[in-house]
């Protein structure tokens, strides 16, 4: 009876131990960033390889979705890295396919390499139609963002 009592608790151990170890890696979870500043902005698919970041590794990103607003012929894709204080750590772009209003857009980055990134970082990639003079409130027509190891 103890014998099988010792081996019952060992096995739940074991069980436990399992599952509390991940098998797999979960993708960042990106999410709607249109309130604040960015009133005309709408939520955008992102992925990312490699997700998570990797400091001094090279990340391509793929920015899809539909959106109300066209994204004119000098759009662009921006990617922006900031640390837990909110100091910059790394901005990107890359040009952005012109899209009519409320048609699918896939759009993506150049191979980018990334600089050292820290344990906790938030993470922002817009669409930007600009115009002159600039104004982000009207400007940003798409926009997802991701707090990372927070």
């Amino acid at each position: 009876m103890n014998q099988k009592s010792i081996f019952l608790f060992i096995l739940l151990i074991s069980l436990s131990v399992t599952n509390a170890i991940p098998l797999e890696k979960r993708a960042t979870q990106f999410h709607d960033c249109s309130a604040g500043n960015f009133k005309n902005a709408q939520l955008i698919n992102v992925v990312m390889s490699p997700d998570p970041l990797a400091s001094g590794k090279n990340v391509t990103f793929c920015v899809s979705g539909s959106l109300n607003h066209d994204i004119k012929d000098n759009g662009f894709v921006r990617v922006q890295i900031d640390d837990e204080n909110k100091v910059h750590i790394d901005r990107f772009s890359a040009n952005a396919t012109a899209t009519k209003a409320g048609q699918n857009f896939d759009i993506k980055t150049p191979q980018h390499t990334l600089p050292e990134i820290p344990d906790k970082y938030v993470l922002t990639v817009i669409i930007v139609n600009p115009s002159n003079p600039p104004n982000p409130a009207n400007d940003v027509i798409g926009c997802a963002t991701a707090r990372v190891g927070f």
